[in-house]
């Protein structure tokens, strides 16, 4: 079952060099502070030293460490890149092609000159993996060994190192899918060790972390029965259990002593001190522990790598449909000028099949304008705003000139009404360019696939905008002159005999809604005694409406509860005039919307088409020079060239699936 592993390494190399992906890969994830000996573990599992060695952070980059037992096939290839029948172990990098190498010390040199490349020569760091293989008689099993954790900055390394290498091992230990392989060194408390602080946020309940607990050759001999409780888990809760190591001292480095000699050296070490569980511990143990680990590992988690995969297939294909370039850019600039206006119109007129259910939207939209902005802001106008009593009375008194105010002063109303209706224009005005913002913003809405079209041709975008914002100019003017002489006409001549306005006066009070009861018996009564002689009709409306007046008048107490009769008269004129305003108002509350809908709404959804056509489309046609109509904005064929490698790096991967699945 080794090849399961050899599968996922595939993924691996298929993934390393592409940006952008998010799939979930079944791998042992290497985590330890700086000096934990996260290195001399690796190395003694591979058998060969070939990691860099130095103070401070010295793995910069992520290490993707893939060991290959070899086949005679891997033999005969490297056989025939090298020529050299004397290579038992051997390593190959994932950026550098047909190049082996048997010199394990220009492995680590390679690993030097790739990590500067990535990550730069500043101490820096890069999330951008180095893919090493290394070929071995011992077995197969894939490591990504991550920076060493670090809390200080030493050098000329970034402020801001640890939060780097924080973001970078989270970035890696966060995938449900990752084993962490968490370094804890013997002589301190494990409940310091940063490596099982990560472990426990990412792994809660230890289900998919293992922990080696490095350097047991250095505690103290009175540590040891603490240290043999560690070992056997009855301190750290981990599922995949703990493993000690003993590896190379600087001391044994320094003197090039082999791995071999340190293998037997670490077999001893464990039969003398902790000869009760010697048998399972040690780094053979280690790397046949995770072997069996990563395998079960691989085979609970292929259905769901490979629903991933398939869900990812699926995106990047619909994605790269519409980073498509056109095959013949006419027709594609028509079609996608029918689609988007036909979009447009179904926003505005609620005809869209994917209509949202988290917002309002077009004409929807519209609609709550109008009833939250306008016709609040417009039913809130004060009928009497800024005309007071003292101006009414020399309203009454200029009018009247040398004769005395009669009943109703209609000279004075018609001034009166005039200026307060005036009141009424400025948010009538304002609520067309209101519904104007609103009808440009819908083109934001339409179909999130349009606009990403849109947003691919920076010109073709700025185009269609314009269009749009040409059309609601046309008619902007037109119909804010419209409602202006609307309201206008209204202040310019009074209907007092209208009914609605009476119906505001029968309204103003019960005294006068009883005397219209009355009089309206009257009416009717008179009307089947005169026939239907109009001028005989006037009459009785006049004395119906004259009566009323007096009715109001007798409302307000009468000439005997006032200092004097032109506190009546002003009395009586306010009442006139919040009336008339408020029946007017009640006319314009539906006029303005309804005006705007028919001359600016319809307007759009009529000529939106065919003015993209003569103003978009034709323009395209007519002139060789505006070919940057589909000019790609910066960053989108790059765009299109990483979803286009990511894709093909898919289909490997469901290729390499569908290996194991024939096994």
């Amino acid at each position: 079952m080794e090849s399961l592993i050899q599968t996922i390494n595939k993924l691996q190399d298929v993934f390393a060099v592409v940006k952008g992906h998010s799939i979930d890969l079944p791998q042992i994830v290497v985590v330890g502070s700086q000096s934990s000996g996260k290195s001399s573990v690796l190395e003694s599992l591979v058998g060969k030293s070939f990691l860099p060695r130095g103070t401070g952070i010295v793995t910069r980059a992520p290490l993707i460490l893939q060991m290959i037992k070899y086949t005679n096939e891997d033999m005969k290839s490297m056989m025939d890149i090298t020529n050299n029948k004397n290579i038992t172990e051997w390593a190959c990098f994932s950026h550098i092609e047909n190049t082996v190498f048997h010199d394990f010390d220009e492995v680590r040199e390679e690993i030097e000159k790739r990590t500067d490349i990535l990550a730069g020569e500043n101490k820096g760091i890069t999330d951008k993996p180095i893919v090493l293989k290394v070929y071995t008689s011992l077995y197969t099993l894939t490591f990504v060994d991550l920076p060493g954790i670090t809390k200080v900055p030493v050098g000329n390394q970034p402020a801001d190192i640890e939060e780097q290498i924080q973001q970078l091992i989270v970035k890696y230990v966060r995938q449900p899918n990752a084993i962490i392989l968490a370094m804890v060194t013997a002589n301190t408390d494990p409940a310091t060790s940063e490596s099982l602080k990560i472990a426990k946020q990412w792994d809660p309940e230890g289900a998919r972390t293992i922990a080696v607990v490095t350097k047991l050759d250095l505690i103290d001999k009175g540590t040891k029965s603490d240290k043999a409780d560690l070992l056997c888990g009855k301190i750290i809760p981990v599922k995949l259990g703990i493993i000690g190591v003993v590896n190379r001292s600087q001391k044994d480095i320094d003197e090039n002593k082999t791995l071999e000699e340190t293998l037997k050296n670490e077999t001893e070490f464990f039969r003398t001190n902790y000869p009760e569980i010697c048998k399972m511990h040690g780094n053979k143990v280690l790397a046949n522990k995770l072997q069996d680990i990563l395998i079960e590992h691989i085979k609970i988690t292929i259905p769901t790598l490979y629903k991933n995969l398939q869900d990812t297939k699926t995106k990047l294909e619909n994605e790269l449909k519409t980073l498509k370039t056109p095959d013949c850019e006419k027709t594609f600039i028509l079609e996608l000028l029918n689609d988007i206006s036909k979009s447009y119109c179904e926003t505005v007129t609620g005809d869209r099949k994917d209509a949202s259910d988290k917002m309002l939207m077009g004409g929807a939209k519209i609609v709550n304008v109008i009833q939250d902005n306008f016709s609040k802001k417009f039913m809130a106008v004060n009928p009497l705003n800024n005309l007071s009593d003292k101006q009414i009375e020399n309203y009454l008194l200029n009018t009247s000139g040398i004769k005395k105010s009669s009943l109703v002063n209609h000279k004075a109303l018609e001034i009166m009404v005039s200026k307060q209706l005036e009141y009424l224009i400025e948010p009538a005005l304002s609520f067309v360019d209101v519904v104007r913002e609103e009808l440009f913003k819908i083109l934001d809405s339409i179909d999130q696939k349009l606009l990403d079209e849109l947003e691919r041709f920076p010109k073709l975008k700025n185009d269609v905008r314009n269009t749009l914002d040409t059309l609601l100019e046309m008619k902007l003017k037109n119909i804010k002159k419209s409602i202006k002489s609307h309201i206008k006409t209204h202040q310019k001549f009074l209907n007092t005999t209208n009914p609605n306005y009476l119906l505001q006066l029968i309204n103003s009070s019960t005294e006068c809604s009883s005397s219209f009861i009355s009089n309206k018996n009257t009416y009717y009564n008179n009307l089947k005694s005169f026939g239907v002689c109009s001028s005989e009709i006037d009459k009785i409306e006049k004395e119906v409406v004259s009566n009323m007046y007096k009715d109001i008048l007798s409302s307000l107490g009468g000439l005997n509860n006032y200092k004097s009769e032109i506190d009546v008269q002003v009395k009586l004129h306010k009442q006139f005039t919040r009336c008339y305003f408020e029946f007017i108002r009640n006319t314009l509350r539906d006029f303005v919307p309804n005006r705007i809908n028919h001359k600016l709404v319809n307007f759009v959804l009529k000529k939106f088409d065919k003015k993209l056509k003569a103003d978009v489309f034709m323009p395209f046609i007519n002139n060789s020079s505006s070919g940057g109509m589909l000019v790609e904005k910066e960053g989108v064929a790059e765009e299109r060239k990483q979803k286009e490698g990511l894709l093909i790096a898919v289909n490997k991967a469901f290729k390499s699936l569908k290996e194991i699945q024939k096994q």
